[in-house]
C-alpha cells in the first residue's frame, strides 16, 4: 500500500513539474528568452561564416523583426546613411590669385515666420593688395534694402580693410601709453601711502574692532556731523527769551556733577550736552523754570540709550530734589524726542577721540588730558558750536604738543607733533586746527576763574588719582598753553 502511495506521489509530483515547464514554456516567449536564444544561435553562425561585426542580426533574419530587446534603450543606428569625412581643400595662393569671377552663395532664412521666402546673397570676395574686399550684391526684388545702403556698406568695407594697419598701430600705442600712465599712478600712490601707517593692520583676528569697515563707518560718522539735524549753529542761543549763555553753562557743569554721582559713562554724559543744545537751537520758547527739566530729561534719554542698566526716573526725580514729577519727565521726553525727530544718535567726541588716539600711538596721559579738554570744551559756550571731530582732534593736538609721544615706530615721523598718518585719519591739519586749538587754551587758562564761580565739577572729577589728577599738573599752567592761546602751534 506504501509502495503505491509513494508511486502515486511521484506520478503526481511528474505530473507538475510537467505542468510547470509547460507554463515557462509559455512564458519565456513572451519575456524574450526566446528571441535571446535564437539571436545567440544567430550570430554563432555569423561569426563561423566570417560576416562583419556591423551588420545587423535582424537584417540576417527577418522572423526576428518583430522581436523586442529585453530592455529598451531607445537608441536607435540610422541605417542606410553613408558617413564620410569631410574633406576640405586647402587655399593655396594659387587660389587666392584667381579672378573675381567666383561667388559664394549663402542663404538668409527669416526669423518671423516659417513661410517667408529664403533670399540668396552672393558675396563677392576680391584681392586687392593682399586684403580681402566683400561685395554684397542682392536681388532687387528678393532683398529689402535699397540700393544706396549697399553702396554705404561696400564702402565701410573698404574703409575699414583700408584703415586695420593704421588703426592696430593706433592701439598699440594707446596701450602702451595707458601702462606707462598707470605705472606712474601707481608709483605716485605708493610713494604717499609709504609715510602713511596702517593702524588697523593687525586687528583683523578680533571682530569688536570691525578693521573692514572701520574707516567707513567714520567717514559715516565726518559726514553725518555735518547734516543740518545734528550740526549746532554759532550762538544757537541767540533768540531765546529768557535762556542765557551763563545759565547754559550752569545747567551743563550741573549734568557733569550729577553725571560722575551716577557713575554713568562718558559717552552718556557727551549725548546728554548734545540733546541739549539741540533743543535750545530748535525751540526758542523754553521757559527760565524748565530748563533743568530738559537738562535731567535728555540725561534720562541718554541713560536709556547708552547705559547697560540706567538709573530708574525715580532718581531723577529725587536728584532735583523733587521739583519735577515723573509725569512732568515723561511729557518732556515725549516733546525732546519728537522736536529732534527721534535722530538721537549723534557722534560724539568720544567716538572720534578713540580713533585718533590709536592713530598717534598715544599714551594713557595723552588720552586723559584730551578727554578733560573735551569736557571743558562742552562745558563753554564758544566752542559749542564746533564739530565733535574738530575739538577731539584740538584736545589731542594740545595734549601731544604737552606730553609728546617719544617714539611712533612705523611713520618715520617721530619729530612731528602731527604727522601725515593723523592727517590722514582726522582729515584735519595743523592749520585747520590753529583756531580750536587757540580757543581750548584760552579755556584752560580760564578754569580757576571758572572754580571761583562755582563751576568746578569738570576740574574737581580729574583732580582724582583715578585720572592720574590731570587738572592739576602743572604744565597746564605753564609757557606752553600760553603759546598755545597765542596762535604758536608747532606742526
Amino acid at each position: 500500500m506504501s509502495r503505491i502511495m509513494r508511486i502515486d506521489e511521484n506520478h503526481a509530483a511528474s505530473h507538475q513539474n510537467e505542468g510547470l515547464k509547460k507554463v515557462a514554456a509559455a512564458r519565456r516567449p513572451v519575456l524574450g528568452e526566446l528571441g535571446n536564444r535564437v539571436l545567440r544561435h544567430e550570430s554563432q553562425d555569423l561569426l563561423v561564416k566570417g560576416t562583419d561585426k556591423g551588420t545587423s542580426l535582424k537584417a540576417a533574419n527577418p522572423t526576428l523583426k518583430n522581436i523586442k530587446p529585453r530592455v529598451d534603450t531607445r537608441w536607435k543606428k540610422t541605417e542606410n546613411v553613408a558617413v564620410g569625412a569631410v574633406t576640405k581643400k586647402p587655399i593655396t595662393r594659387s587660389d587666392a590669385s584667381k579672378s573675381a569671377a567666383d561667388v559664394k552663395h549663402v542663404v538668409i532664412t527669416g526669423a518671423k515666420t516659417q513661410s517667408t521666402a529664403q533670399e540668396a546673397v552672393k558675396v563677392q570676395v576680391q584681392l586687392n593688395k593682399g586684403n580681402e574686399v566683400k561685395h554684397v550684391g542682392l536681388k532687387r526684388e528678393e532683398s529689402q534694402l535699397s540700393l544706396r545702403s549697399l553702396a554705404k556698406q561696400n564702402r565701410k568695407g573698404q574703409q575699414k580693410t583700408s584703415c586695420s594697419s593704421a588703426s592696430s598701430t593706433e592701439d598699440i600705442a594707446q596701450s602702451t601709453n595707458l601702462a606707462a600712465k598707470t605705472e606712474r599712478l601707481d608709483t605716485h600712490s605708493q610713494k604717499l601711502l609709504e609715510s602713511i601707517e596702517n593702524i588697523d593692520i593687525n586687528d583683523a583676528w578680533n571682530p569688536m574692532l570691525v578693521s573692514e569697515y572701520v574707516n567707513d563707518i567714520y567717514n559715516y560718522l565726518n559726514r553725518l556731523e555735518s547734516t543740518r539735524g545734528y550740526a549746532l549753529q554759532e550762538n544757537f542761543l541767540d533768540g531765546q527769551k529768557e535762556i542765557t549763555a551763563k545759565m547754559r553753562t550752569i545747567l551743563i557743569d550741573w549734568i557733569n556733577e550729577v553725571h560722575h554721582q551716577f557713575k554713568l559713562d562718558i559717552d552718556t554724559y557727551h549725548m546728554t550736552v548734545s540733546l541739549i543744545d539741540r533743543y535750545l537751537q530748535k525751540v526758542k520758547t523754553v521757559p527760565k523754570r524748565q530748563l533743568q527739566l530738559v537738562g535731567v530729561t535728555a540725561m534720562f534719554i541718554a541713560s536709556k540709550y547708552e547705559e547697560l542698566f540706567p538709573p530708574e526716573i525715580h532718581d531723577f526725580v529725587f536728584i532735583t530734589d523733587d521739583t519735577y514729577q515723573k509725569q512732568q519727565i515723561l511729557d518732556m521726553e515725549k516733546e525732546i524726542v519728537k522736536q529732534l525727530d527721534f535722530n538721537l544718535g549723534k557722534p560724539l567726541p568720544t567716538h572720534f577721540l578713540r580713533r585718533f588716539s590709536k592713530a598717534a600711538k598715544a599714551s594713557d596721559i595723552n588720552h586723559v588730558l584730551a578727554k578733560y579738554l573735551i569736557e571743558l570744551a562742552s562745558v563753554d559756550y564758544s566752542t559749542a558750536h564746533y564739530k565733535p571731530s574738530e575739538i577731539a582732534a584740538a584736545a589731542l593736538y594740545i595734549s601731544l604738543y604737552l606730553f609728546p609721544v617719544s617714539s611712533r615706530g612705523g611713520n618715520g615721523s617721530s619729530g612731528k607733533i602731527w604727522n601725515r598718518t593723523l592727517e590722514h585719519y582726522t582729515h584735519y591739519s595743523v592749520h585747520d586746527l590753529a583756531p580750536i586749538v587757540r580757543r581750548l587754551a584760552s579755556v584752560v587758562k580760564l578754569v580757576p576763574k571758572m572754580s571761583e564761580k562755582k563751576l568746578k565739577a569738570t576740574w574737581l572729577k580729574y583732580s582724582s588719582s583715578k585720572l592720574q589728577c590731570i587738572s592739576t599738573h602743572s604744565k597746564l599752567k605753564g609757557v606752553e598753553i600760553d603759546s598755545l592761546s597765542e596762535g604758536k602751534l608747532v606742526m
